[in-house]
């Protein structure tokens, strides 16, 4: 659980015998980036940067068929709205505000505040039409909303706020520079597992507490929705802050990602007490191979042999679980 993982946090439908294969992708996606930068192909670099994760996400969705048919309607309702309202944040506050690879700089009141509680509560808006849905009633769903939603607004909001960057000429001139490098990670790559992790403790805690999934046997007041809230925000505002008044990029850079890895951890202490929120009823079914294991086991909430939650199972391959025993 105390586990500082992108992968594993963020596609927790994913079987592990994939897991792999995504960690690897995602590595080499990174890797990509670093030598677009280091050629001075800036606006590739920084494309690269900000679709890498969007794209992994999109395909892992897909791979493991998490909302099955619904996708026709769910993505355009997360991915499309957060990509949407990414541009429209970009383009309305870009008025006003000047940008660069360091971040916006135009006020701590207005860029550490005003504009990190904005970006959050927009990335928040797409999951919400959803909340409603019997059909996706699991904290998981809430978290796979959440993250989709936010990766889509990051993405837009870095083509659209990067534009001047993009147009630019194709190469830039001297040498890159650690800095320049640290930019474009910070800008698009750290932004996208900060807004994910942050819009996603929201969303889940939500969704544990909108569906009465909750059993109240692992409750703590640290992982109820008011404390998701606090500590979304709370993050949102401080790496505003920090942003706008340390001047060292590098530091920055360093900054963020502490933030991203502490996040990354709490998303997974949330997920893992919802988990066992939903799944603290004593319910047994007729024997079925677990789809992480593969062993003839009792269908219950947690596999009995290796322990997996049965809705981190993609739901069209989950067999039913019986009555109470």
């Amino acid at each position: 659980m105390l586990r500082i993982a992108v992968i594993s946090t963020f596609f927790p439908h994913l079987p592990r015998r994939h897991a792999h294969l995504f960690r690897e992708t995602f590595t080499i996606g990174l890797l990509v980036v670093v030598l677009l930068a280091a050629l001075r192909l800036y606006a590739p670099a920084l494309i690269a940067a900000a679709a890498l994760l969007p794209i992994l996400y999109v395909l892992y969705l897909y791979e493991v068929e998490v909302w099955e048919t619904d996708s026709v309607s769910v993505l355009p309702a997360t991915l499309g709205l957060g990509a949407a309202l990414g541009v429209g944040y970009s383009l309305g506050f870009g008025q006003v505000v000047t940008v660069g690879l360091g971040g916006p700089r135009q006020g701590a009141a207005f860029s550490g505040v005003l504009l990190p509680v904005v970006s959050q509560l927009l990335m928040i808006v797409g999951p919400l039409l959803l909340l409603g849905r019997v059909r996706f009633d699991e904290a998981l769903d809430g978290l796979s909303f959440g993250i989709t939603s936010a990766l889509g607004f990051t993405f837009a909001s870095v083509i659209a706020g990067y534009w001047h960057t993009l147009t630019a000429p194709l190469f830039g001139s001297g040498s890159i520079s650690t800095e320049q490098i640290a930019g474009i990670a910070r800008a698009a790559i750290l932004a996208g597992v900060v807004n994910a992790a942050t819009t996603g403790i929201v969303t889940s805690s939500l969704w544990l507490r909108r569906h009465g999934r909750s059993r109240k046997r692992h409750d703590h007041v640290l992982l109820r929705l008011p404390a998701a809230v606090v500590i979304a925000f709370g993050f949102q505002i401080a790496l505003g802050i920090v942003t706008y008044f340390v001047t060292s990029l590098l530091l920055v850079v360093i900054l963020w990602a502490i933030a991203a890895a502490a996040l990354l951890v709490w998303v997974r202490i949330t997920v893992h007490h919802a988990l066992l929120e939903e799944g603290a009823e004593h319910v047994i079914g007729e024997a079925s191979a677990c789809p992480e294991c593969h062993l003839l086991v009792p269908t219950m909430y947690f596999c009995p042999a290796c322990g997996a939650a049965r809705s981190a199972v993609p739901k069209h391959s989950r067999p039913p679980i019986g009555a109470r025993a």
